[in-house]
């Protein structure tokens, strides 16, 4: 994700910058969700922990 939202990607030979910009913007739109997604998930774990009588 760290390299989607810079427009780069690793493809085993080290980084490399994408130049295609729609490829760039798809990479950026997944990253965004997978934060998006982390974020809600750890929320919700979070809010269950605190739930659970201690």
């Amino acid at each position: 994700m760290r390299l989607a939202a810079r427009g780069r990607r690793d493809l085993d030979g080290g980084e490399d910058v994408v130049s295609d910009p729609w490829v760039v913007a798809q990479l950026k739109r997944q990253a965004r969700q997978i934060h998006v997604e982390s974020i809600l998930l750890g929320a919700a774990l979070t809010g269950l922990a605190l739930l659970i009588p201690g």
